[in-house]
């Protein structure tokens, strides 16, 4: 049997593994994969709006930029695609844009007063502002195939064990322009793991969350790194006997010829049917 005081120290180790659980706060993480609650959105726009410029506080670009090797990378080309593609990981959650924003006194009085953490905002801001990217695509379908056919791009990038370094300018060009798939592949995952609820719930709430939202996520997210030789072709050429534009000549007599900006009187003017 126990004696008193021993029963006394079981009730005190009780209470106190019941007042510690009840301490316990619930730190999940959002991922842009999950389901935005309205109340969330409250949330993140009363903590940017308490901010001093009612903006967001600097962060990391919402995309991983193209890939930009120096020329004198003594690694394989398999080796730098592999080192780009864990570079695109969690950017956000790094111990320097941690620190920079632990130093921010008024972002941790108003996570303080909403009782989040830092990497809590952190991940509401980057499922945010996702879904927010995500509003320019109507159909998946081009996410879709840029996914496809940029896979197969890597796949082939990946096979190179040639140093960079040793490869002519117009190798090191080429592998460049075909490293590009690393970051549109990657971007077009971020954007079709967003639920079509998330994109639903920002196009509804647009116009109020529009001022707090990451540059990034107020343009298309694919437009900077379009293939402009596969978009547009090569340029074209002259060919013999059709002439050559250095050997054009102007005349100041010829009006037709518009020199520099045109003022809205030529351009009408040009733009008018002849009599």
């Amino acid at each position: 049997m126990l004696n008193l005081k021993s029963l006394r120290l079981l009730i005190l180790c009780l209470v106190s593994i019941g007042c510690s659980s009840q301490e316990i706060e619930f730190n999940e993480i959002k991922r842009p994969h999950e389901i935005l609650k309205t109340s969330e959105l409250n949330t993140y726009l009363q903590i940017v709006r308490g901010l001093s410029e009612q903006t967001l506080p600097p962060l990391p670009p919402l995309f991983a930029p193209l890939p930009n090797w120096d020329v004198q990378r003594e690694l394989s080309v398999k080796g730098l695609a592999k080192e780009q593609q864990k570079a695109q990981e969690n950017r956000w959650f790094t111990d320097a844009v941690l620190g920079k924003l632990a130093s921010d006194r008024r972002l941790r009085n108003l996570l303080q007063k909403h009782k989040i953490t830092l990497q809590q905002f952190l991940g509401l801001t980057e499922s945010i502002n996702l879904a927010a990217a995500r509003t320019h695509f109507e159909e998946i379908s081009e996410l879709i195939a840029m996914r496809r056919t940029g896979q197969f791009e890597i796949n082939e990038l990946l096979k190179r064990e040639d140093v960079f370094s040793n490869l002519s300018e117009e190798e090191q060009y080429e592998i460049l322009r075909q490293a590009a798939w690393l970051t549109r592949v990657s971007r077009a995952s971020e954007l079709l793991r967003v639920p079509e609820e998330n994109t639903q719930l920002l196009k509804k709430h647009w116009d109020v969350l529009k001022p707090c939202l990451h540059p990034d996520a107020l343009c298309d997210p694919l437009e900077d790194i379009v293939d402009n030789l596969k978009h547009y072709g090569l340029p074209f050429e002259e060919s013999p006997g059709s002439g050559f534009d250095s050997k054009l000549r102007w005349s100041p007599a010829n009006s037709g010829a518009l020199i520099g900006h045109a003022t809205e009187k030529q351009l009408a003017a040009q733009d008018a049917p002849h009599r």
